[in-house]
């Protein structure tokens, strides 16, 4: 449901975008804080909140908990084209870099939490393609993701399929569109040593975590993936819909 605006809403908006507009802020660049645009304007933080809830639905901007909030990026994509270039692709290609995907382990096991299975809408015994893979820009890491694809949305999954287009490849073994993809993003600093090192980073870095659930356009979910992602690097948007 779209937020109506009232008259200080609509001053935060018009705030924010004459901001990103005029300093010319692009996409995945941090914003002012909520409290930081509530005292140059003069309205308190709630009136902020909302205006703000308000940009977020729009996606021209994007909010990461524990980090502030995010100039958005508009989806390029065509409406027949949802996997023809992906967000890693275009930022791959900007970068002057080949976008590289990489497996490091697969297996087929129990899905891992119950938080999994229930967005996925399994058992939480039931069985799932479980893929390890890592992102890059060539030579450099830019995310570490973890994949969990339910066994009983196709019969003859390929892993290695998954280092080329992974929503092709999941569209032709299914006969089915993929249609939307919902992200939960939140920051953290890195703790994990060996993490740390495979994506050639310092421990304690800022990182951000993205949990990523994508659906079928007969809203069956088929894919919930938790990554790990190296925000100098790679800029991310919250939802993409077909």
């Amino acid at each position: 449901m779209t937020l109506a605006l009232t008259g200080k809403k609509q001053i935060v908006v018009e705030f924010i975008e004459s901001k990103i507009a005029d300093n010319k802020i692009p996409a995945g660049e941090k914003l002012d804080t909520e409290s930081g645009i509530a005292k140059a304007l003069g309205i308190t933080r709630a009136t902020v909140r909302e205006a703000t809830r308000y940009l977020v639905e729009k996606g021209i901007i994007y909010r990461v908990n524990g980090s502030g909030l995010y100039v958005g990026a508009p989806n390029k994509q065509s409406s027949g084209n949802f996997h023809v270039l992906s967000p890693f692709d275009h930022q791959a290609q900007q970068a002057g870099q080949s976008a590289v995907r990489q497996v490091l382990s697969s297996a087929i096991i129990e899905v891992p939490s119950v938080q999994i299975a229930h967005a996925l809408r399994i058992k939480p015994n039931e069985k799932i393609y479980y893929l390890e893979r890592l992102m890059s820009f060539g030579n450099m890491p830019v995310s570490f993701e973890k994949i969990h694809i339910p066994i009983n949305v196709c019969d003859s999954f390929e892993f290695n399929k998954v280092e080329e287009s992974k929503y092709s490849y999941m569209e032709q073994l299914t006969g089915k569109k993929v249609q939307l993809r919902e992200q939960d993003i939140s920051a953290f600093n890195l703790s994990d040593a060996g993490l740390a090192k495979l994506l050639k980073v310092d421990e304690g870095q800022a990182m951000i975590e993205l949990r990523e659930l994508v659906s079928f356009d007969d809203g069956t979910p088929f894919e919930y993936t938790v990554a790990t992602i190296n925000s100098d690097l790679f800029n991310i948007h919250q939802v993409v819909r077909r």
